[in-house]
């Protein structure tokens, strides 16, 4: 009976100090009267609590504030520098490497092209290998890894972190990416692909915040999707939630590298422009008014709203988040693609649905993988 009560005390201090630091996320600066007001705990708790925190480096005293009756208290915050957080996003010819504070503040990253024949274990020991460089860069504001998250664009088995990359110019099949980083760095670590990660990034930094139905789309050379239902990610049975680029929308369209015709990510995403242009060509075109650059882009921008249609009737989002490289289309895509948004939808569901530029422009990724390990270290599992 004895160890049982040890048991449930140790139980509901660990719960009262979840509380107190997911309470310190979502109001720091704040005093610690204002914690007991918050988390309905009691000031010694509080007191006691506070103290183990800032023994272990995690808080930190940042100045005081009056109180209406002229009393001031001790304001306490994150340490900023408490540790770092490391992230990973692998696309189809370039890797991102970065490190951040525990503020998803971005303090080193570096790209690197790869040959996409290489083997995709080499490419990963120079990933570990860039790991470990921004780790030394950022050694003067911590050595204390907290964590990595990772992005691929491609389909990722969940129960195993299988990565698959399939129907496009990356030839990786069943690539280990969760087994091969543990086995690099002794630290919590999270594999998702590109569009979930996104979507996560939106939803703690940037325009989802407000939002517990989203869906994220990332439009690039492909089309995938991050969905956020009830404030958590969906992913479905085995991972695959998102696969979304191979829904047809043009039966007797061009054909698709899947080898379908009309598949949505090849009417419309940057795969739609002809092979020698990019996308950024084509918005530089279109700014310098070249009618036929901007036709391309508008066609763009209409086969996204048809496409987006069909999850709106399915999922009813409040919102839909447009990432990847086409955020730099700006209004070339995004104008006819309400535009259709609107003519397809009832008028009252379109009424209730926001479509918008992802709010952390082409960092959603990355950002989205410090955010894996910046839920765990303020304890956000079931943060809405």
């Amino acid at each position: 009976m004895e160890k049982d009560s040890s048991l449930n005390q140790a139980l509901i201090k660990e719960n009262n100090k979840r509380k107190i630091i997911r309470a310190l996320w979502e109001n720091s600066p704040v005093s610690r009267t204002g914690l007991a007001h918050i988390t309905q705990l009691n000031k010694a708790t509080i007191t006691n609590l506070i103290n183990e925190i800032i023994a272990e480096g995690m808080v930190t005293n940042v100045g005081q504030q009056k109180s209406s009756a002229g009393r001031a208290s001790n304001l306490i915050m994150f340490n900023e520098n408490y540790g770092i957080c490391g992230g990973v996003v692998i696309r189809h010819s370039v890797i991102t490497v970065a490190i951040s504070n525990i503020f998803a503040k971005i303090l080193w990253e570096k790209d690197f092209l790869y040959p996409q024949d290489d083997d995709p274990m080499h490419v990963l020991q120079h990933v570990a290998e860039l790991l470990r460089e921004g780790i030394a860069a950022c050694s003067n504001v911590s050595s204390r890894l907290l964590g990595i998250g990772i992005s691929t664009a491609s389909l990722l088995r969940q129960p195993d972190d299988m990565m698959y990359a399939i129907h496009s110019s990356l030839k990786w099949y069943n690539v280990p990416i969760g087994e091969y980083f543990r086995q690099q760095f002794n630290v919590p670590l999270w594999v998702d692909t590109a569009s979930n990660n996104s979507m996560l990034g939106e939803k703690y930094f940037g325009i989802a915040k407000d939002f517990s139905n989203a869906i994220f789309l990332s439009i690039g050379l492909g089309i995938g999707a991050g969905i956020l239902v009830n404030g958590h990610l969906y992913r479905g049975a085995n991972g695959f939630a998102g696969d979304i680029g191979h829904f047809v929308i043009d039966p007797d369209g061009p054909v698709c590298r899947c080898g379908k015709r009309g598949c949505w990510e090849i009417l419309g995403s940057a795969l739609t422009l002809p092979p020698e242009v990019t996308l950024e060509d084509a918005v530089r075109e279109a700014e310098n008014g070249n009618a036929k650059y901007i036709s391309m882009l508008n066609n763009i921008g209409k086969n996204l709203g048809r496409g987006i249609a069909n999850l709106v009737r399915v999922l009813n989002p409040e919102c839909v988040i447009l990432g990847g490289d086409i955020v730099i289309a700006g209004k070339w895509v995004m104008n006819p693609c309400r535009i259709e948004l609107k003519t397809s939808l009832w008028p009252f569901v379109w009424d209730c649905t926001r479509v918008e530029f992802a709010g952390l422009g082409n960092q959603s990724s990355i950002i989205g993988c410090f955010t894996h390990v910046i839920k765990q270290l303020f304890c956000l599992d079931n943060y809405q």
